[in-house]
């Protein structure tokens, strides 16, 4: 299996070599060392930033009006880290521009063989993994074009998908669980 180091600056540019599809799987459970500011802001009982989180949703409806689908499948840890809560508050912003997000039950995860790491699957035809540090901080990411690394990307894909709950629907039971 043959992976590249790119570095920890290149996720902007995989992100824009997009053509076709994206997926992503999202498993670390706390990424609040590389998002701050949208955690304070929800500490403070404040909503996202629209003005923050301007380039990311024109990059996703840019994505959408080319016909691109930009998926992503979250972890839900048992119990909920601060940081998942806040992202099941803020993910609306995501999902109204554009963004399939769905949310899996970690045990669900670990029964399916799903791997510890997080991973985008670009047009099918490239893997791009992050590598966190000890820090929480995006440390590099490595990239393979490799047939097998592809083939087992995206059987993971295959597996956790039908298995994630896409989020509007998540929050719904999730309410309806709450009021009974």
């Amino acid at each position: 299996m043959t992976w590249s180091s790119q570095g920890s600056d290149a996720l902007a540019d995989v992100l824009a070599s997009i053509t076709v599809s994206s997926w992503r799987w999202e498993c670390q459970g706390d990424y609040s060392a590389i998002d701050t500011t949208l955690l304070q802001r929800w500490r403070d009982g404040l909503g996202r930033d629209p003005e923050d989180d301007r380039p990311w949703v024109e990059y996703i409806q840019g994505l959408r009006r080319h016909g691109i689908p930009f998926e992503r499948a979250r972890v839900l840890t048992d119990p909920l880290t601060e940081y998942l809560q806040c992202q099941l508050d803020f993910t609306y912003m995501n999902v109204d521009a554009g963004e399939d997000i769905r949310w899996v039950q970690q045990a669900d995860a670990a029964a399916l063989g799903m791997p510890a790491y997080d991973y985008y699957l670009i047009d099918s035809a490239r893997v791009a993994m992050l590598d966190f540090s000890d820090d929480g901080t995006l440390a590099d990411v490595r990239t393979s074009s490799d047939e097998e690394v592809l083939a087992e990307h995206r059987r993971w894909r295959d597996v956790i998908w039908p298995h994630a709950v896409p989020h509007k629907r998540y929050l719904s039971d999730r309410f309806h669980r709450n009021t009974r």
